[in-house]
């Protein structure tokens, strides 16, 4: 884990209530999305800034920067978890929908 800082810092420590507040603000924002589409493109994106933060934060600068890093970072993933939540949930209500039918 050491080329992993904002996951180790995640496992270690208390930063797990930002993760489940960017699960639940993405759930609650996802739940509205009424396209497919929009989730894998939520998604990568949400992906993309995490993997960003975690290649700034590998460079050891200023010990605020890496603070917001790994805030931003944890709230990355738990907005990915989020999307990816809310896509198999639509993806379950579609597969019901159209068994009932």
């Amino acid at each position: 884990m050491r080329y992993f800082p904002i996951l180790q810092e995640l496992f270690e420590s208390d930063t797990v209530i930002f993760l489940v507040i960017g699960i639940a603000v993405s759930v609650f924002a996802g739940l509205r999305l009424k396209n497919h589409r929009k989730y894998i493109i939520g998604t990568i994106l949400n992906a993309a800034v995490y993997a960003i933060c975690e290649l700034l934060s590998n460079i050891h600068t200023n010990f605020m920067l890496e603070l917001i890093l790994l805030f931003v970072g944890t709230i990355a993933i738990g907005w990915c978890v989020g999307f990816i939540i809310c896509a198999l949930f639509r993806l379950l209500k579609t597969f019901n929908y159209r068994s009932t039918q």
